[in-house]
């Protein structure tokens, strides 16, 4: 069975300023490990995710990053789900694979089925400022669950980069940039669910802190950086 993918930080972490045209918010240099905590709504630990960056190829104006990425079980320390993806940079901008765009929660139910996904994935300039709008990101999911098929649509719209803060993790201080977004997500049989999401990314490290919560502005989850190497 294929291994489904989960990069539950849609930016990484980095602490290296490419000099190959790509993000400051996405790692471009070999070697770099993150670490990020994801804590449920009662701010409890249930994973981690680590990354490491590969492979850097570039050619022309662009560049491939290829990471590695494994989410952990916090309790039983067994690894949940393990795989590869490649970001690109190109024009000012880096992309990564629509698959970054799925929800953790959804990746771990269906792992060991087989799955399609394919979109647009989602963009982020080398440079942003306050009150600029990012391009929204979109993703269709086909999972196969044997007696039926599971279809699903990911929605990430109105993003945009909201206000700056100052935020304070395990690995440090940092001044960020606010980014807030909606994921609307759409499921077979109707079922249909809206999230609101906001990113702190700092220049010259990424996602520091992320927070998902309802309409009513109760926390469902929350994502830390926990570890920068």
């Amino acid at each position: 069975m294929k291994t489904l993918l989960l990069i539950f930080a849609i930016l990484i972490t980095t602490n290296s300023i490419s000099q190959n045209d790509c993000s400051q918010f996405y790692p471009s240099k070999v070697g770099t490990k993150i670490t990020m905590h994801h804590f449920n709504k009662k701010n409890k630990l249930t994973s981690e995710t680590n990354y490491e960056v590969l492979e850097v190829n570039s050619s022309g104006s662009g560049s491939k990053i290829k990471m590695n990425m494994s989410m952990n079980d916090s309790k039983k320390q067994k690894i949940i789900t393990e795989t590869q993806f490649i970001a690109i940079c190109d024009g000012g901008t880096t992309r990564l694979d629509p698959e970054s765009i799925i929800s953790p929660g959804l990746f771990k139910q269906y792992k060991d089925m087989e799955y399609n996904i394919k979109g647009t994935g989602i963009d982020i300039p080398n440079s942003i400022s306050i009150g600029q709008e990012l391009p929204d990101g979109h993703v269709t999911m086909s999972v196969d669950a044997g007696v039926m098929s599971i279809d699903m649509t990911v929605d990430l719209k109105k993003r945009k980069v909201a206000s700056k803060e100052t935020i304070k993790t395990s690995a440090g201080s940092f001044d960020c940039y606010v980014i807030t977004y909606i994921n609307e997500t759409n499921m077979s049989m109707g079922m249909k669910q809206t999230f609101y999401v906001k990113q702190w990314i700092s220049k010259g490290v990424g996602l520091v802190q992320q927070e998902t919560t309802k309409s009513n502005g109760k926390l469902l989850n929350k994502s830390v950086l926990a570890r920068l190497q």
